[in-house]
């Protein structure tokens, strides 16, 4: 199946306006809703989440008690006009950028992010001064206030609940870009808003402006920016609408970063080749995806055999270097998880990586603006939404997100480029399977 074709779909089925997914199975069709049903829920409790204020308080407190930690605003959120925040903190050699909840329905990263911020912020353990003499963090912990807070009435009693959701709310308006782009949406809710991990440009701000520097000749169907780049076609590029990626880009301009690592939620998936008729399959809980070019392209599960162009099944911009190192942190993560010897972290699988070029780990990690190294790159995904299951399994899922982010941390301080991690632990991992309807 097409990409494009593809997008189209999977946003139909996801009620979406349109919007594509950050990775896939070989079998794309699997994103569609189907198999094994989780139940029915509707009832969602987000009460175990810092609200906005909530998150801005602790941040406060922690930068007034430590003199490790720098607090900056860095912008405001589209609809809410709340704060987006970026955290400084750590002296080293190796710098990371971090994001969490860009979609406003994917809060466990923020809450993960909190508690890091504050054990490195305040902690005088050896692991933390040990992380922080070789690491320089640059940490937005909540990029979506706008998502994050979102209400409305999901189970149809009149009353609006507060369930969150992926886009911010921002509305789109003749004139801000040529077309209307694919990933603006009303759903759920009716509010408009962007997927604003689809809005990122690999063009810094000093050269594209989608008022002014976007061409009719490279839009396709009236919603795809296919932009042409150094030699490329660059399918479904963002334009940089919302004022949070915006944010978000001076950020990672500014830190200049060595790693990137962004936080997500996905669907709830199977881990392949589980169950019998005497045992239920196992779930996976976490799946994992390094982003890397072309030395790494026979290892893509879309290529050669979709027969689409390069920029579809790798990041051409991303040389061996730091594609290893990309490959190699994920590997970090799932072997140490793996170690801990519990059935919930041995359930680790992989997500089938293909670009997208309006997402943050694809447009940003070339590192174009600085004219420096392009970023190793890493994204994390936990099973569900919380506007699917609330707060459900939430001490699980901060507890893999926990030891992700600080294993890393540990290993990132101990060798930057991570010679003891082997590309084929990330290869070996199997992808995710099959599908599992929560509603």
């Amino acid at each position: 199946m097409k990409r494009r074709l593809f997008l189209k779909t999977t946003a139909a089925s996801f009620g979406l306006a349109t919007v594509g997914m950050a990775s896939a199975q070989p079998d794309r069709d699997k994103y569609r809703p189907g198999g094994p049903k989780l139940g029915s829920s509707k009832s969602i409790n987000l009460n175990a989440f810092h609200t906005n204020e909530e998150l801005t308080k602790e941040l406060e407190t922690i930068d007034r008690k430590s003199d490790r930690v720098s607090l900056e605003e860095i912008g405001r959120s589209a609809g809410r006009n709340d704060p987006i925040w970026e955290v400084q903190v750590g002296n080293g050699d190796t710098k990371v950028h971090l994001i969490t909840q860009i979609h406003g329905d994917e809060a466990i990263g923020t809450e993960v992010a909190l508690k890091v911020i504050k054990s490195l912020g305040m902690s005088n353990s050896r692991q933390a001064n040990h992380i922080l003499d070789n690491l320089s963090f640059t940490i937005i912990p909540r990029v979506n206030p706008d998502g994050a807070m979102y209400h409305y009435d999901f189970d149809g009693d009149g009353d609006a609940e507060w369930v969150g959701r992926r886009q911010n709310t921002q509305s789109w308006a003749e004139g801000e870009s040529e077309y209307r782009p694919y990933y603006y949406s009303t759903s759920p809710g009716g509010d408009p808003g962007y997927d604003m991990n689809r809005d990122f440009n690999i063009r810094p701000p000093s050269e594209f402006n989608p008022r002014t520097d976007d061409k009719e000749e490279w839009w396709s169907d009236e919603q795809y920016l296919d932009m042409p780049y150094e030699g490329y076609t660059l399918f479904g590029s963002g334009l940089r609408l919302a004022p949070e990626v915006r944010a978000v880009t001076e950020s990672f301009i500014d830190a200049d970063p060595d790693y990137a690592i962004t936080h997500h939620h996905k669907g709830g998936n199977l881990y392949p080749d589980t169950g019998d008729e005497n045992k239920p399959a196992k779930q996976t809980l976490m799946s994992v995806m390094a982003a890397y070019g072309e030395d790494y392209l026979e290892r893509s599960p879309f290529y050669p055999a979709t027969h689409e162009p390069v920029t579809e099944a790798v990041n051409p911009f991303l040389d061996y270097e730091t594609s290893t190192r990309s490959i190699k942190l994920n590997s970090l993560v799932i072997d140490a998880l793996a170690q801990r010897g519990n059935s919930i972290f041995d359930s680790i699988t992989r997500y089938g990586y293909y670009p997208l070029w309006g997402s943050y780990l694809d447009s940003l990690s070339p590192n174009i603006a600085n004219d420096g190294d392009s970023v190793a790159g890493m994204l994390y995904e936990v099973a569900y939404q919380t506007d699917d299951l609330g707060q459900k399994g939430l001490g699980r899922q901060m507890e893999l997100t926990k030891v992700g982010f600080l294993e890393s941390f540990d290993a990132l301080a101990d060798d930057p480029e991570l010679a003891d991690y082997s590309v084929e632990t990330y290869f070996d991992t199997p992808l995710y399977g099959e599908g599992i309807q929560s509603r």
